[in-house]
């Protein structure tokens, strides 16, 4: 089996959710047709690229796995204030919000209540090193329309939670903000995998799944996404790599001592 990259060269200035990249890594890959580079693919990326970006396609069952895993947005967003209004050994500041409204769907009026799927702030210790700051998660729909607003838009709306939370309308606003933007990334389009309605241990098996089947492995598949019981984890990333890497050493060291199933 085959794989074929855009070129690197025709990825040159990208740039992650509108601005200019800072960094990119690339994984160069070797095919009949020469050396190409490719930046990192996300289960999000693959889930709308798969049928363009790779040729010739994946098997049935792994496309399948893609589009049945769900793929989220969770982002963070960092307060630094000046002062705080915190007491000393506060760790995190929950929110509740007293809603009389009827529930309705994500995405009714997000430019009125994305903020409201904040829930709760950690305090980012020790100060000494991190400053006074807060961060702030969101996830869903509300996630990714944040990512589409300016960051005065965001402060102006998180200074508003902070009055409402604190009840001091007169509080001194953030002096700045920062958030992830994870949804807008080109080669993420999100942030992490579940396991969605529909969807199954056995799909984020076959996602797992080296190809082809039949032959000499030529490729592999690591990531949260393909970890059983650790998806959506860091710790789930990092145990997939060891088990790609093992399956590695097993086809390529013929020594007793990497004779041995790969780590799961």
């Amino acid at each position: 089996m085959l794989v074929s990259f855009i070129k690197s060269q025709d990825l040159e200035g990208a740039g992650i959710a509108g601005k200019a990249a800072r960094r990119h890594v690339w994984v160069s890959l070797m095919s009949a047709t020469g050396l190409y580079n490719s930046p990192p693919m996300f289960v999000g990326f693959l889930k709308e690229h798969h049928e363009t970006f790779i040729d010739p396609p994946l098997p049935p069952r792994k496309a399948d796995a893609i589009r049945q895993l769900g793929f989220g947005t969770n982002n963070k967003i960092f307060l630094e204030f000046e002062q705080p209004f915190w007491p000393p050994d506060c760790q995190l500041i929950e929110v509740v919000w007293e809603d009389e409204s009827p529930l309705v769907e994500a995405g009714t009026d997000l430019q009125a209540s994305w903020f409201r799927k904040l829930i709760v702030f950690l305090v980012l210790q020790p100060p000494e090193r991190y400053g006074h700051v807060l961060c702030g998660f969101i996830a869903g729909k509300e996630s990714e329309y944040m990512e589409t607003l300016s960051d005065a838009a965001v402060l102006r709306a998180l200074t508003d939670v902070i009055h409402k939370l604190t009840g001091n309308p007169h509080l001194a606003p953030p002096k700045k903000v920062m958030r992830s933007q994870w949804h807008s990334a080109p080669y993420t389009r999100g942030s992490y995998s579940y396991v969605a309605v529909g969807s199954s241990g056995d799909d984020i098996d076959a996602l797992a799944q080296p190809l082809p089947e039949d032959a000499l492995l030529q490729v592999l598949f690591a990531g949260e996404a393909t970890h059983r019981t650790f998806y959506s984890t860091t710790h789930g990333a990092l145990l997939s790599g060891w088990r790609e890497a093992d399956r590695l050493l097993s086809l390529y060291d013929t020594s007793e001592s990497h004779q041995h199933k790969p780590r799961l």
